[in-house]
């Protein structure tokens, strides 16, 4: 089938409604999913999008924040007669309706968000809870995004027996500004210049989930032991948000009980929190680090407020890098921004907004890619 013959397609995208009040900000598997439900009623090919619910409940809770979104949800055999494209995102599709699916002439593709080897591979050595199980059910690709392609492409290619197409991280300021909407009055997001001098002391952020081996607080932190050491008269705190499950491991006290900023009281160890929240109640400044897992959002977020975020993404086009897993050249960069980022604050925050512009839903390049990809499904 060329292009020109091509009908405009209406695309379906699994979702789990669930009984339980899932937060938007739980992960941000169910960010992307809402994210490219939007980016799909941008496409001009596309005639209409439905959310596939595979969950276990028929009501959206408010914590999902999508009041006010044009969202229509629908049970798979409810719409599976007009179906052209199914994208299992955030449910699993059994074999069967697969099978159904592909009699039909309908295309079925895995959309795969998670750094899934590493975190099968944890599932196994640590004995946790199984996740997503191999079936063989038959999809037609797999979609992933760029911070997954090294480790993950051969894991999908083999294990689905179906090419992978990588495809732009996609965001949007959506939940974001609905959530900064929601602050106190007292609290306004965005980063504020020091009232007196440059070298004011700093409240940093450590933001990382702290759930598996991509994303910990461990660099982060021997980044700011590192640059505390140098010069603690820059340090007013480091809050370590999402280690309140964790705080009672032996190993992770002795880490952050050994170091200065422990010893001293100025790294503290804290809930989970939105991140609008708590950059604007409590931090001026993120240290990041992350493994084999360049993109997120909790950057975009970051960047979107203006405040200076330290990281060590290649593929993060803005903000302040440094070499992954070295400490030393951390401390340099994040020294050099508690002492100078206020003289160049309006410029980085042109750049990151500039930046954010390459990802949204709306960008141009995204949605030619995204479009180009459902089409090719069809091509002969």
């Amino acid at each position: 089938m060329t292009l020109s013959e091509q009908k405009k397609l209406v695309v379906g995208i699994t979702f789990y409604v669930s009984q339980t009040n899932t937060n938007i900000w739980a992960t941000g598997a169910i960010q992307n999913v809402i994210y490219l439900y939007l980016m799909m009623q941008n496409i001009p090919s596309v005639a209409e999008v439905i959310l596939i619910n595979g969950g276990d409940s028929d009501v959206l809770s408010s914590t999902l924040m999508l009041d006010g979104v044009d969202i229509k949800i629908a049970r798979l055999p409810e719409v599976m007669d007009r179906l052209d494209v199914l994208i299992e995102g955030g449910a699993q599709v059994d074999r069967d309706s697969i099978v159904e699916l592909h009699k039909r002439g309908a295309k079925v593709v895995a959309y795969r968000m998670g750094n899934d080897f590493v975190i099968d591979m944890e599932r196994v050595i640590f004995k946790q809870s199984p996740g997503y199980l191999f079936q063989r059910v038959g999809f037609d690709e797999v979609w992933t995004i760029p911070q997954h392609e090294k480790t993950c492409r051969s894991y999908w290619e083999v294990m689905e027996r179906c090419a992978v197409k990588v495809l732009p991280h996609i965001w949007s300021p959506l939940f974001i500004d609905k959530t900064i909407a929601e602050l106190p009055s007292n609290l306004t997001f965005g980063y504020q210049k020091s009232i007196t001098t440059p070298s004011t002391p700093k409240k940093i952020a450590i933001l990382e989930p702290n759930v598996n081996v991509v994303k910990t607080c461990h660099y982060p932190l021997l980044v700011c032991e590192a640059a505390y050491r140098q010069d603690p008269s820059v340090f007013k705190a480091i809050y370590v948000t999402n280690t309140s499950h964790i705080k009672d491991h032996v190993t992770f006290q002795h880490f952050i009980g050994t170091m200065d900023v422990g010893l001293n009281g100025i790294a503290t160890v804290e809930d989970r929190y939105n991140t609008p929240f708590f950059l604007a109640a409590h931090a001026n400044v993120v240290v990041s680090h992350q493994w084999e897992n360049e993109l997120n959002y909790l950057y975009y977020d970051v960047l979107y407020g203006g405040y200076p975020l330290i990281h060590n993404s290649t593929m993060l086009k803005c903000g302040y890098y440094f070499e992954a897993f070295d400490a030393e050249a951390g401390a340099t960069v994040l020294l050099d921004v508690l002492r100078h980022h206020d003289s160049r604050a309006e410029e980085y925050k042109a750049q990151a907004q500039e930046f954010l512009k390459t990802v949204h839903v709306d960008y141009p390049e995204n949605i030619r890619q995204y479009e180009q990809a459902l089409l090719n499904l069809f091509a002969d």
